[in-house]
């Protein structure tokens, strides 16, 4: 099917309500829809030292799709690397299979990554989404994806000392490289060296619709499991959230200390990124209300055996 007329532009402020609107018509997610819900368009990218934004449009100015570049840091292996990080991809849904997305993502490579010297570059894309794989596949030669998990859990909720697990390896995890690029009001380091970096600063997520069987579901859990799911979002209601970092197998039972400044704070849920079935997820899957399954798609070689740290702003 032939791509759609139009024109990859660079963002302008005059274009940010537009783009606004145009972000929270896109629904995310199946059985729970959500929308995003930010104060600025630049909102999430703002975080980064060097980003920008590609926005593709019709003859009448309309927004087609949006897709966002930066330049961050990702460890693997023990070595820090420069890498280009795409985020944000989004289309118009009547824009969709026709080419759209691929356009905005060589787009990124041709006016941001290459002329930055970015020659390692990756996105994050939820494990069912296809759309992604095919986009970056299609135009790549090779594609590696190295797997991880995201747990959400109630900032009510307290980690029992008889749910830490044993230590195994764990080849996984988040950071905060060159914290001295973001605002304090970011993050919060604590004593015990975890970290909590608040994302719902930069956006929170409103659940739209909840459907029927689903929504059926999430009622008998809070009627039969209240302990563990009274506190499952429900529809109409807006989340806000913040992510763990510098989290460990040896430090994980200061998490309370962590949940417990978030609750003070009215943050409803902390996200925990780990490996599936390692000893931070074995630890802390008892207290989360959900999990779901996250890849990381490079343009450069990665084994599932390497350990990757990366930067909480990119989760």
């Amino acid at each position: 099917m032939n791509g759609p007329a139009c024109e990859v532009i660079s963002y302008s402020e005059a274009q940010n309500h537009a783009l606004l609107q145009f972000e929270k018509d896109i629904v995310q997610g199946g059985q729970i829809q959500l929308e995003i819900v930010k104060e600025h368009f630049l909102s999430r990218a703002a975080v980064f030292r060097n980003f920008r934004v590609f926005i593709a449009t019709n003859a009448q100015n309309n927004i087609l799709g949006t897709a966002i570049g930066a330049e961050t840091t990702i460890e693997i292996n023990g070595e820090k690397i420069q890498a280009g990080f795409g985020f944000d991809a989004k289309v118009s849904p009547d824009q969709r299979r026709r080419g759209l997305g691929r356009k905005l993502a060589k787009e990124m490579y041709r006016q941001f990554f290459k002329p930055n010297g970015l020659s390692r570059n990756y996105m994050t894309a939820k494990l069912s989404n296809a759309a992604v794989l095919k986009m970056i596949s299609g135009m790549l030669s090779n594609v590696w994806v190295y797997n991880f998990t995201y747990l959400t859990i109630p900032t009510s909720a307290r980690m029992k000392p008889s749910d830490l697990s044993e230590p195994s390896p764990d080849n996984f995890g988040v950071r905060l490289f060159d914290p001295q690029s973001v605002g304090h009001d970011y993050y919060t380091l604590f004593e015990n060296g975890l970290g909590c970096f608040h994302s719902h600063k930069m956006y929170q997520l409103k659940i739209k619709k909840v459907k029927f069987i689903y929504r059926t579901a999430l009622s008998l859990l809070r009627k039969y499991y209240p302990s563990k799911y009274q506190n499952t979002p429900k529809e109409g209601e807006t989340m806000s959230f913040s992510v763990l970092y510098n989290h460990s197998i040896d430090n994980l039972p200061g998490i309370n200390l962590v949940l417990q400044d978030l609750e003070r704070k009215g943050i409803g849920y902390l996200l925990v990124c780990c490996k599936k079935r390692g000893a931070i997820y074995r630890s802390l899957n008892g207290i989360s209300i959900n999990s779901y399954d996250y890849n990381i798609v490079t343009d450069f070689h990665l084994n599932e055996s390497d350990a990757v740290n990366l930067d909480v702003r990119c989760l």
